[in-house]
């Protein structure tokens, strides 16, 4: 009887860690699933965290085009949700993300959220720049170099506003 209760309570962890792995599955999915599927969400976001989009004007067409994370908190997780063509770009480390495919002439809008933390919610930091490399051009890096995306929340300060908390960001990309 004592080996089968010694089994039975490491099924049930076992069930436990389950559940709570595909809940946390199931929440980021849903972040990323609001900007896709709710045609308010991009509103309603600046008007929640009262936060106004950052803005680019991108001259000559998307080739080269790219969004290159610079610093990511370890172990977490940012998505680049591309409202315009209702794409997603997550990333769990430094490198770029060719905007090519997932950008259109005109207005583009870029959401930028941090859907997995590393066990300290209180502490995560990202930043983006935006580069245009076209072959034996020298690189444009908009914005004078400085993050176009950014979200730094280190626990020590108080919340300015709920994208402290959120790491949401947003971004407008107008590509002519």
């Amino acid at each position: 009887m004592k080996v089968y209760m010694r089994y039975t309570k490491h099924l049930f962890i076992i069930f436990i860690i389950i559940l709570s792995v595909n809940e946390t599955s199931f929440a980021i999915g849903k972040i990323v699933d609001y900007f896709l599927n709710n045609q308010n969400a991009w509103s309603n976001t600046k008007r929640i965290t009262g936060s106004t989009p950052a803005k680019v004007v991108v001259e000559d067409g998307l080739e080269g085009l790219r969004l290159e994370l610079m610093d990511l908190t370890d172990g977490d997780e940012v998505a680049l949700v591309f409202l315009e063509t209702r794409k997603v770009e997550k990333m769990k480390r430094e490198g770029f993300c060719n905007l090519n495919d997932k950008l259109v002439r005109g207005k583009n809008r870029i959401v930028s959220v941090i859907i997995r933390n590393h066990g300290n919610r209180k502490k995560f930091h990202y930043k983006f720049i935006l580069k245009k490399s076209v072959s034996r051009a020298p690189a444009i890096i908009y914005n004078d170099g400085d993050a176009i995306l950014e979200s730094n929340y280190d626990g020590s300060t108080a919340v300015v506003n709920d994208s402290d908390l959120s790491g949401i960001n947003l971004l407008e990309i107008e590509v002519r």
